[in-house]
């Protein structure tokens, strides 16, 4: 059994009980907390309308529905007559050939149903206008069967990813409870779809779907205390997956655009069959399993701000948007916090907060991704410990590969076994003037803290429309590399490196592999018995040796590389920049409109004066006390 396969189940649990939702990467200090905002939201959605005046007649609604679907119920009322309509022990079912349930509740409750509306639309009328269905449907107690649903989307992601292989691993239950939904205002917008004979299949379904998404407005959607049940079936072994939801919501879902999605107190835990190796490696084929125990949380996710209306508009109409189409979409802002996942009862990872942007386009160019990461680890140690167990290593023979336990150990000594720290990375590029900004910083706990800058200029918006042609659509690939060597500018940029414990780290890691390689490489053997300190003077001592020669070409590089040498034996920061005179453009990089009889293009050492090229050391001492 492939371990890809294995970890489908793996995979799917995981992506249910923590990949939805997601606010943003602030460009101001919020002005309240995102703990307080969200609760202020759900107590929001969570209050009801003041009155209901019109009742949702369920058997005129199952008439139109003319056996297709059915809405049953123990009881039915309306209270008083501004009460919503209040129906107990509820069952939509789906009819046909194949009777199905999709869902069960205990209770629910309507507010101002325009069941009119509903049942003229079932029946292909006032498709030309827009009608509000309903101002609020609460619904508690509910049941939903998705084993049905879940085999479906397994089968297809064994079908991709697997190809012609048979996998005996199925759902043999899959359930969803739900303690009360909560569905706000839901309106029906103009149906404007229209068929085209003969039209390829691919494309009338991505125009079906568009269309879809566009037909409707939604207020919002409230989940709260849910939990998704998985029991996984796979060689006879069987392993159960809970996942638990104390809150979720979608607000203002518009036509294909969404305000937000939250999710507050997600935990997932279980176990999944895997092949029991343990028996021996010479046990084949192996029939046996065995399960793996797996738990994750996540505290908080939103994801805001995602505009796909405009964009649906054209895929309704099974068009490519023309570059003219400036507004068109924006992936908005996920926040993802208080996250952690453990195999085995071992920790894998954990993450802090992670920030993701990318909520500015200029139609399909990107003017702003950014990412940014706090608190983040990741535990190789734990994830090897894990791996060993699930597949022991061989016994060890004279002259081999260390095993998974000797590289553990090697990870644990060398202080590399779990990695963790904060980043940020951002890639900008402003549409109206085509400066362009990459940076990057990072810090990593106990070994390094690194910063890279990159500033270009590129062309804008405007001057990239007319490339695209009258239609918008079809680029001139001339005129398009024309238009890059033209406006293509080179400002400036630099990297620096400070150490912070990753140079003893990597000679500590030289001395213990080492000690493995010593008869294969006898002078890496000459290591096994040495310091770090000792490790990082010959390193340092061998990148002077090279010195000489590569001056000879470039009279700069003794000053870099004597700056290179003294950081890797004393520390400190290495400093890499870029600061040339003046801009450059793309016929300074290929010798364009160079004057007769010079060269094409500049040499290395033309070029290191051209870039403006400098590499310094700063002490440690100095790096410690903040100088630049």
């Amino acid at each position: 059994m492939s371990w890809l396969a294995n970890f489908r189940a793996l995979a799917l649990s995981s992506v249910l009980a923590i990949a939805p939702v997601l606010p943003s990467v602030p460009e101001s200090p919020p002005q309240v907390t995102a703990e307080s905002a969200t609760d202020a939201l759900f107590a929001r959605l969570e209050a009801r309308p003041a009155t209901s005046t019109s009742n949702l007649d369920v058997e005129s609604l199952n008439a139109a529905l003319a056996g297709s679907a059915r809405l049953s119920y123990g009881f039915a009322t309306q209270e008083t007559l501004t009460a919503p309509t209040r129906l107990t022990g509820f069952r939509f079912e789906l009819l046909g050939d194949k009777p199905t349930t999709l869902f069960t509740a205990d209770e629910v409750l309507v507010w101002n149903a325009n069941t009119e509306a509903l049942i003229a639309r079932l029946n292909g009328q006032q498709l030309d206008t827009t009608v509000r269905l309903f101002d609020r449907i609460e619904m508690s107690g509910l049941k939903f069967d998705l084993t049905d649903y879940t085999n479906a989307v397994d089968e297809a992601v064994a079908a991709a990813i697997l190809p012609g292989e048979t996998v005996d691993i199925g759902y043999d239950d899959a359930s969803m409870n739900v303690g009360r939904v909560i569905l706000g205002g839901m309106t029906l917008h103009p149906w404007t779809f229209e068929e085209t004979e003969g039209e390829e299949e691919g494309l009338a379904a991505i125009r079906v779907i568009s269309a879809l998404a566009r037909s409707f407005s939604l207020e919002a959607a409230v989940f709260l205390n849910g939990d998704i049940s998985q029991t996984i079936t796979e060689a006879g072994a069987s392993g159960t997956i809970i996942s638990r939801y104390d809150r979720q919501l979608v607000e203002g879902y518009d036509r294909g655009d969404i305000a937000s999605m939250i999710q507050t107190g997600v935990s997932f835990s279980g176990s999944i069959p895997v092949p029991d190796v343990t028996a021996g490696l010479d046990a084949a084929p192996l029939t046996s399993m065995r399960s793996v125990e797996m738990a994750g949380r996540s505290g908080y996710s939103a994801w805001t701000g995602l505009r796909f209306a405009s964009l649906l508009e054209y895929g309704e109409r099974g068009e490519l948007p023309p570059i003219t189409a400036r507004d068109l979409w924006s992936f908005g802002t996920y926040t993802l916090a208080d996250t952690e996942m453990s195999l085995g009862g071992k920790p894998m990872f954990e993450i802090g907060r992670l920030d993701i942007a990318a909520d500015k386009f200029a139609w399909f160019l990107p003017e702003r991704i950014s990412v940014t990461h706090q608190d983040a680890s990741l535990n190789l140690v734990e994830i090897l410990k894990w791996a060993e167990e699930i597949e022991p290593s061989a016994p060890p023979e004279e002259g081999a590969e260390p095993t998974v336990a000797e590289i553990i150990g090697i990870l644990e000594r060398t202080g590399l076994g779990k990695l963790s720290g904060d980043g940020a990375f951002s890639l900008t590029w402003d549409s109206e003037t085509g400066s362009a900004k990459l940076a990057s910083n990072n810090t990593s706990d106990g070994l390094y803290t690194d910063e890279t800058r990159v500033e270009l200029r590129l062309p804008t918006y405007a001057q990239l429309v007319p490339v695209f042609g009258v239609d918008g659509k079809t680029p001139d690939d001339t005129a398009l590399s024309a238009l890059l060597d033209e406006q293509f500018t080179f400002i400036g940029g630099h990297y620096s490196l400070s150490d912070g414990g990753l140079l003893n780290a990597l000679a500590a890691l030289t001395i213990e592999v080492a000690k493995f390689s010593g008869e294969d490489d006898p002078m890496l053997g000459n290591f096994a018995n040495s310091t770090p300190e000792a490790v990082r003077m010959f390193a340092s001592g061998m990148v002077m040796f090279g010195a000489g020669a590569v001056s000879q070409d470039v009279p700069q590089a003794t000053a870099w590389i004597t700056s290179l040498s003294q950081f890797i034996n004393t520390g400190g920061t290495f400093k890499i920049a870029f600061e040339p005179e003046t801009s450059l453009s793309a016929a300074d990089f290929t010798g364009a409109g160079a004057e007769p009889g010079m060269a094409e293009s500049p040499d290395f050492a033309e070029l290191v004066d051209l870039f403006g090229l400098s590499v310094t050391h700063v002490p440690a001492a100095e790096t410690a006390a903040g100088s630049p």
